[in-house]
């Protein structure tokens, strides 16, 4: 009855439908039905912005019926083409809101189609985080929706952590375009034998280097998939060859120089995890050693030279790097050099100022902390938006909506560990995200600290502390914390439950805590390559982890071993180490971690994990309890790769249970 009624056009009976609507909003102000077609009548009277404002209310609300958004998102784009005045505000917020509607529903593709119509509309911090959160939940690629700019953007303004962005913006380039087309003709040449780390002629070369997308890849975060890094090898064998014929970087346009120098950033960013040819690796060391020999006699230097240089080795490692900083340079190289050469100066200018909190004595400590001392983990170039920082009880709630938390800490300055800070990606997400928050960050690397204090200086952060320390020891500072969080570090100690034990002997009554452990099941598949490293002698160095690589990409793709260049973490040389090579690794069960969590008096508090994986374990345990660990174990049986990061979750220590 309420939908005919919207079906008559003249002034009294779109006034009477208006009246009967109000009447049952009256009784139930949340009535789904009645909000949508009273904004459909403010539409057809003329009234845009009420329209929008009453349809952004029904959105909210939609969650039984997913029918019903389609609908929606055809009545919002008739009151954008209308001729009605709407605030392009609240158009763009009621686009929001659908698209949030449309992601707790699973529609991640038209969820992404919303929010692509609210970024047109009026750009926000929100939306942008929305446009990632639904490019992130998507399975495919979409048809039918132009990514390539919105893409771009959130990988190099940024809008999220590019490096969750890499892996589809890597697809998307391959599907489409025409830098797609040079790939797929260079990877079918490559299967019939009839090239390999070849020549791309320079059609091609001026082709691709205005493929914006592309360059903001190369230049944000780390490339992860296996056919773009063999056509990129081939880029910057190209580029070498070039360069050691002597040809200066003047006859180059902007553009192609800048599309090296995104591939020189791209080789700095992976550790130069590239294969190469021994005769190209000859070459390279020879244009090196000319660099070297122009830059001590004070020589001119060809742009190209330097660049090409910087795709084959880190140019902060040249005798004198320094006084490359002092030379003029082209736009693009200007910048390469204040990211290969001047960020690293700057970090080893901070070991002094990093105190050490503990000892680290124990063996497999000092084991690990030489791993991360040559490899740093995780390698990340931009800092992701974390949105308006948030009282501590409010983010906690925000994180467990559907969980009656008790006992939330109510201090405007709480005091948060990061134990295992790493590098400092997610400290300093923390440190950004909390309101008040005071912040102490330990790692056992000097080299990742360094890092981590370098961006955050960088970001003018205020509220973060670091300090070199081995969680083992953490008992000797004195001090405790409102909340821990020990994200893919204890798995790394020799013990990890006697590591968790000291975490919780230093988390205040009622204080929370948030883990990372590695599962038993989901790294099953690695057990092949780690058996093929043993077999084959290969150590965990640089030049044997780039040997490993090739060949484990040259494997079939329906292999085992194959396997493993799904993972994230196969492209870069830190990470590949830390997922093939690593010196320490435990793993675990869930019923290990419950058995833990009853010895202790813990409350499980849940995952964290993609909004589609909270969904599908909704449809399959429609009554069950997502804190309920034996349901988790039968998913994960069910679905083995759901926690093929890590079981990463909360928990909350009770009050008057000292550990």
């Amino acid at each position: 009855m309420l939908k005919r009624a919207v079906r008559h056009h003249h002034a009294g009976q779109l006034t009477d439908a208006e009246d009967y609507y109000r009447q049952v909003l009256a009784i139930d102000q949340n009535h789904f039905d009645s909000l949508h077609l009273l904004g459909v009548v403010a539409q057809q009277s003329g009234r845009g912005d009420l329209a929008v404002r009453l349809i952004g209310r029904a959105i909210a609300l939609n969650e039984r019926n997913p029918a019903n958004n389609n609908k929606i998102a055809a009545d919002l784009d008739a009151l954008g083409r209308g001729k009605n005045s709407v605030g392009r505000h609240d158009l763009a917020v009621a686009y929001s809101n659908l698209s949030i509607a449309l992601m707790a529903l699973g529609n991640s593709t038209e969820a992404l189609k919303a929010i692509q119509r609210s970024i047109r509309l009026e750009e926000t911090e929100n939306t942008k985080l929305l446009f990632v959160q639904s490019v992130r939940g998507l399975s495919s690629l979409p048809e039918g929706i132009d990514l390539r700019d919105n893409l771009a953007r959130a990988l190099s303004e940024p809008w999220g952590r590019p490096i969750e962005l890499a892996r589809f913006a890597a697809n998307l380039i391959k599907r489409d375009g025409i830098t797609g087309a040079c790939i797929n003709r260079f990877i079918i040449a490559c299967e019939g034998g009839r090239r390999e780390y070849g020549i791309i002629d320079d059609a091609e070369l001026t082709q691709i280097c205005r493929d914006r997308l592309l360059l903001c890849l190369l230049e944000s975060t780390i490339v992860f998939d296996v056919d773009l890094e063999r056509y990129l090898a081939a880029v910057r064998n190209t580029m070498l060859q070039a360069a050691s014929a002597n040809i200066d970087s003047q006859q180059f346009d902007k553009d192609l120089l800048r599309l090296f120098c995104a591939l020189a950033q791209q080789c700095f960013n992976n550790e130069y995890t590239f294969g190469c040819t021994i005769k190209e690796k000859e070459l390279a060391e020879r244009l090196r050693q000319l660099l070297t020999n122009a830059l001590q006699s004070e020589e001119s230097i060809p742009e190209l030279w330097l660049v090409a240089v910087a795709a084959y080795f880190p140019l902060a490692s040249l005798p004198a790097a320094n006084l490359l900083l002092q030379r003029r340079w082209s736009h693009s190289v200007a910048q390469l050099l204040a990211s290969l050469v001047r960020d690293p100066e700057q970090e080893r200018k901070l070991q002094s100022s990093i105190p050490r909190l503990t000892d680290i004595a124990e063996s497999v400590s000092l084991a690990v902390k030489q791993q991360y001392e040559e490899n740093p983990y995780p390698r990340w170039v931009t800092a992701s938006p974390v949105g308006t920082p948030m009282a501590i009880d409010a983010y906690l709630r925000q994180q467990f909506p559907n969980v009656d938390l008790q006992t939330l800490p109510t201090s405007n300055r709480p005091d948060i560990l990061i134990a295992g800070c790493g590098t400092g990606q997610h400290s300093i997400e923390t440190a950004r995200r909390i309101k008040g928050a005071r912040v102490l960050a330990i790692d056992l690397s000097l080299t990742s600290l360094c890092y981590a204090k370098r961006r955050t200086q960088e970001l003018g952060i205020k509220n973060m502390e670091y300090g070199q320390a081995d969680v083992l020891q953490l008992q000797a500072i004195g001090r405790t914390f409102d909340i821990i969080e020990a994200s893919g570090v204890l798995h790394h100690l020799a013990d990890p439950l006697a590591g968790w034990r000291v975490l919780l002997s230093i988390l205040r009554p009622g204080g929370f805590m948030r883990l990372g452990l590695y599962s038993r099941l989901a790294r099953q598949e690695l057990t092949a390559a780690r058996t093929f490293i043993s077999q084959r002698g290969f150590r965990p160095s640089a030049a044997e982890i780039r040997r490993c690589r090739q060949e484990l990409m040259g494997c079939g793709y329906d292999t085992p071993l194959a396997r493993v260049t799904e993972w994230a973490d196969f492209f870069s040389i830190s990470t590949c180490r830390d997922l093939l090579f690593h010196v320490q690794e435990h793993q675990m069960t869930l019923s290990e971690i419950g058995s833990f969590l009853s010895e202790n008096q813990l409350r499980f508090l849940g995952f964290v994990l993609p909004l589609g994986v909270l969904q599908n374990f909704g449809r399959r345990f429609p009554s069950g309890n997502t804190t309920d660990l034996a349901l988790w174990h039968t998913f994960e049986m069910e679905n083995p790769s759901i926690f093929v990061e890590m079981y990463e979750f909360w928990i909350q220590k009770q009050h008057g249970k000292p550990q």
